[in-house]
């Protein structure tokens, strides 16, 4: 893991599972393409690797407007009402969600906050382990996701595997206790 991203989790660690999410999210989500205009820098548009329209550090869904241009203030409140968004899916569908340590935890919000709660991840094998009280099997499930769309073919992507790389150590290695 690279030493600023483990240093700014770790100081995020004091503040919770919400906290070290969203270092998870900046560092991994990237900021996406701007515009200057008029000194001002705004946040344009742009399709992800699947297709989805998407703006600001990974924000989707309806809130998202082709051609609108965000200001970083609109990112900001966007950013923070997806995350807590991710945070309620996984409370939701992780039976055991309020057992799990702080770093399981956040794991889980980032892979809720990337991917979203939809058939694919509450049909996965990872909630199913996750709910069957197989923490160490859940957290390892992780790496598996970790392929997207790049012109039509599903391939691994090195931003993903590093992702998941990172919350799967988060996951099995950081803190025995909630």
């Amino acid at each position: 893991m690279n030493a600023t991203l483990r240093n700014r989790l770790i100081l995020a660690g004091g503040a919770g599972a919400l906290a070290i999410a969203g270092v998870l999210r900046d560092w991994y989500e990237g900021d996406g393409p701007t515009v200057v205009r008029d000194g001002v820098t705004y946040h344009r548009v742009y399709k992800d690797t699947g297709g989805v329209p998407t703006v600001c550090r990974g924000v989707t869904g309806a809130e998202v407007v082709s051609g609108k241009l965000y200001t970083r203030a609109e990112c900001d409140v966007l950013e923070r009402k997806h995350l807590a968004i991710a945070e309620a899916a996984a409370r939701r569908y992780i039976n055991n969600f309020d057992r799990l340590n702080k770093w399981q935890q956040a794991a889980l919000i980032d892979w809720f906050y990337n991917l979203g709660a939809n058939e694919k991840t509450l049909n996965s094998t990872l909630r199913a382990k996750f709910n069957r009280g197989d923490i160490a099997g859940g957290c390892d499930e992780l790496s598996r996701w970790v392929s997207g769309r790049v012109k039509g073919q599903l391939v691994q992507l090195p931003g993903l595997l590093d992702r998941r790389g990172t919350t799967e150590e988060l996951c099995l290695n950081w803190g025995a206790q909630p």
